[in-house]
C-alpha cells in the first residue's frame, strides 16, 4: 500500500478531531444545529492552523446525505467523495492559480447548476486574497445575492488583502496558532497510532519550532520517523533537523547565571564543530531569557511558561531566583547587539562569545565574579553597604588577591560616616529628581523611591526598602549609575559618587520620606515625548534616547 503523509492521513474528518479553533467549531455547530446557515464564510489565519480541514469538514456537515448534522455519517456517497476530494457538489478553487477574471466568470456560469445529488453546491477558494481586482468584482454580484442551492467557503492567510466589499458579504472567523501542549498531543496520538518511539522532549521542540502549526509539526514529525529506528541518537536527530535542542540551552543558560564563562565558551566551540546554527543557538538564548523575564516579572507564576516542556520549566524554575530582572535586561542587551554586529561581519561567533565576556567581565555587579577571573583594583574598590552581609564571594576574592600579593584597598563606606554631603544633597533631593525627569522621566520614576540616608567623603548611600528592590535594581543599572552619578554631581557642583543599597530596618520617621514622589507640570513637547513611561522603560532597558528635535 502506498505511504502517506502524517499531514494527509491524519487530517481531521469531523469537528470533534479538530485540534484548537474550539470558538470557531462551536460557532458553526451551533448554527448547523439551528438552521442558521450564512451563504458566504471567510476562513482567515495563519497556514497549517486547519482552515481547508474545517471548510471541508464543515462542507461534509452540510452535503452528509443523514445532514445537516453536526456528525456527518461517513458512508453516503456526499461524505465519501468529500474525504476523497473527488465531490461533483464541493468544488475546490486554488485562489493563487485560478486568479484571473476568465476563471470566476465561469464560476459564475456554473453556479447556477443545481446540485448533482447533495443538497449544496459548495465552493472552496483557498487563498481568496490572490484574485485579481476584476475577479474580485465580477466575483461580487454573485457573492451579494447567490442561488439557494450555494454556499461560499473563502480561505485566507492574508485577510487584509481582501477587499472591505468581499468582506462585507461573509461571516469571519479567525483562527489562531495552535499551542505547544495542543500540538504535542495531536503528536503523541500520531506516535501511538503508528507504534513508533519517541521521547517526549523531541515531541515538544518539534511543536516548538512548527511556530503554532499543525501540519507544520506533522510533517517534522514524517520527516524524523525514517532515521528513529536506525542507531542515531536523540543529538543525531536533533542535527539532522538542524535543531538546537532544549538541553543544550538549558546548558547554555545555567552557564550564564552562574557566570562559569570556560565552560560556555568550550560550549560554543563545540556548537560550530558540530555544524550547529550559532544564529539559531543565539535566538534560542534570548527566547529562554526572555521566558526567565517573564518568570521573574509574574512573581515565579510558572503559568507563563506555556510554550517549554516539562523538563525546561523545572530547569527555569531552578534558576530563577539566581538572577536579577536588571542582569537579564543586560544580557539580553547584549544579545540582541551581538545579532546587530553579526551582520556587519558576516559571523555570528565573535560577536556571541565578546556579549558573553562582557556580561561576565561588568563592573559594578553586586561583588558576583565569573571562574576564573583575576579582578582588578578598579572593580573591588567600590562602596560597599556596611548594613548588608558580604557573601562568601567576597571573601574568597579578597584570599585570591592576597594569595597573589595584589593590593585591596578597603572599601569607602567601610569608613565612618562622616555626612558632610548628605545635608546638602538631602535639601536639592527634589530639584535632582525633577532635573532627572525632564531628561530621563522613567529612570526619575524609579529614583524617586529611594532617598539619600548618609554619606562619607564624597560617597552618598541612596537607600531603598525592601518593597523597592525592583527600582533598586533598574537605577543600579551601569548605564543609568552613570547617568544618575553625572546628574547630583552637576546638581551639586562637586564630583559625587553614589552607592545604591538596601535596607534591612526603615526607620518609622523615614517612611513618607519614601512615599514621596516629584510632581511636575509638563508643558512642552520635548518633556510629553520623555516622560512617555512605556517609552522611557524601554529606552532604559536597551539603553536608548529620544530624538526631541524631531518630536511633533
Amino acid at each position: 500500500m502506498e505511504y502517506i503523509a502524517f499531514a494527509l492521513k491524519y487530517r481531521p474528518k469531523n469537528f470533534d478531531e479538530v485540534v484548537g479553533q474550539k470558538h470557531i467549531v462551536s460557532a458553526l455547530r451551533s448554527a448547523i444545529l439551528k438552521k442558521h446557515l450564512h451563504h458566504a464564510y471567510l476562513f482567515s489565519g495563519p497556514r497549517g492552523t486547519g482552515k481547508t480541514s474545517l471548510a471541508r469538514i464543515f462542507a461534509k456537515s452540510l452535503n452528509c446525505f443523514e445532514g445537516p448534522t453536526i456528525s456527518p455519517c461517513e458512508k453516503c456517497i456526499s461524505c465519501l467523495e468529500i474525504n476523497r476530494t473527488t465531490a461533483m457538489d464541493v468544488i475546490e478553487i486554488d485562489g493563487a492559480s485560478n486568479r484571473g477574471i476568465d476563471e470566476i466568470r465561469t464560476l459564475r456560469e456554473n453556479i447556477k447548476l443545481t446540485p448533482t445529488y447533495s443538497r449544496y453546491k459548495i465552493y472552496i477558494i483557498d487563498e481568496v486574497h490572490m484574485l485579481s481586482q476584476d475577479a474580485f468584482n465580477a466575483l461580487l454580484k454573485t457573492l451579494e445575492e447567490p442561488p439557494q442551492h450555494v454556499k461560499f467557503i473563502f480561505a485566507t492567510t492574508h485577510i487584509h488583502k481582501v477587499l472591505p466589499t468581499i468582506l462585507s458579504r461573509c461571516q469571519k472567523f479567525q483562527f489562531f496558532l495552535l499551542s505547544i501542549e495542543e500540538i504535542v498531543e495531536k503528536l503523541k496520538r500520531i506516535i501511538k497510532t503508528e507504534n513508533i518511539n519517541i521521547q517526549e522532549n523531541m515531541l515538544y521542540t518539534i511543536a516548538k519550532i512548527s511556530d503554532g502549526s499543525i501540519r507544520d509539526a506533522e510533517s517534522l514529525l514524517d520527516q524524523i520517523v525514517p532515521v528513529i529506528s536506525g542507531n542515531l541518537t536523540l543529538d543525531d536527530i536533533f542535527g539532522y533537523l538542524g535543531i538546537i535542542s532544549e538541553e543544550i540551552t538549558n546548558q547554555a543558560i545555567k552557564y550564564i547565571i552562574e557566570r562559569d564563562l570556560v565552560p560556555l565558551l568550550e560550549l560554543i566551540d563545540s556548537l560550530v564543530k558540530s555544524g550547529k546554527d550559532l544564529g539559531l543557538f543565539l535566538n534560542t538564548i534570548i527566547e529562554h531569557l526572555r521566558n526567565l523575564l517573564l518568570l521573574k516579572v509574574s512573581q515565579q507564576n510558572f503559568d507563563v511558561l506555556v510554550s517549554l516542556s516539562p523538563n525546561t520549566k523545572a530547569c527555569m524554575k531552578n534558576l530563577a531566583n539566581s538572577i536579577s530582572i536588571s542582569e537579564i535586561l543586560k544580557i539580553l542587551d547584549l544579545l540582541i547587539e551581538a545579532k546587530d554586529l553579526s551582520s556587519r561581519l558576516s559571523s555570528m561567533r565573535i560577536p556571541l562569545e565578546l556579549a558573553f565576556i562582557k556580561y561576565m567581565y561588568k563592573e559594578n555587579d553586586n561583588l558576583t565574579y565569573p571562574k576564573n577571573l583575576i579582578l582588578n583594583n578598579e572593580l573591588i574598590n567600590t562602596s560597599i553597604d556596611k548594613e548588608q552581609k558580604i557573601d562568601e564571594g567576597l571573601g574568597d576574592t579578597k584570599a585570591l588577591f592576597e594569595k597573589e600579593e595584589i593590593k585591596l584597598d578597603a572599601p569607602e563606606d567601610e569608613k565612618k560616616d562622616d555626612n558632610l554631603i548628605l545635608t546638602d544633597i538631602k535639601a536639592k533631593w527634589q530639584e535632582i529628581i525633577l532635573y532627572i525627569q525632564k531628561i530621563r522621566a522613567a529612570i526619575a520614576s524609579h529614583l524617586a523611591f529611594g532617598q539619600p540616608i548618609s554619606s562619607c567623603g564624597n560617597i552618598v548611600k541612596i537607600g531603598f526598602t525592601k518593597e523597592n528592590c525592583f527600582h533598586k535594581e533598574v537605577v543600579e543599572n551601569n548605564k543609568n549609575l552613570k547617568f544618575i552619578n553625572e546628574s547630583i554631581s552637576k546638581i551639586l557642583n562637586k564630583k559625587i559618587g553614589i552607592n545604591f543599597v538596601l535596607l534591612e530596618n526603615t526607620r518609622v520617621s523615614d517612611v513618607s520620606d519614601f512615599s514621596a514622589k516629584p510632581q511636575t507640570n509638563i508643558q512642552t513637547k520635548e518633556e510629553i515625548a520623555q516622560n512617555s513611561e512605556f517609552i522611557n522603560d524601554i529606552l532604559d532597558a536597551f539603553g536608548g534616547s529620544i530624538d526631541v528635535e524631531n518630536v511633533d
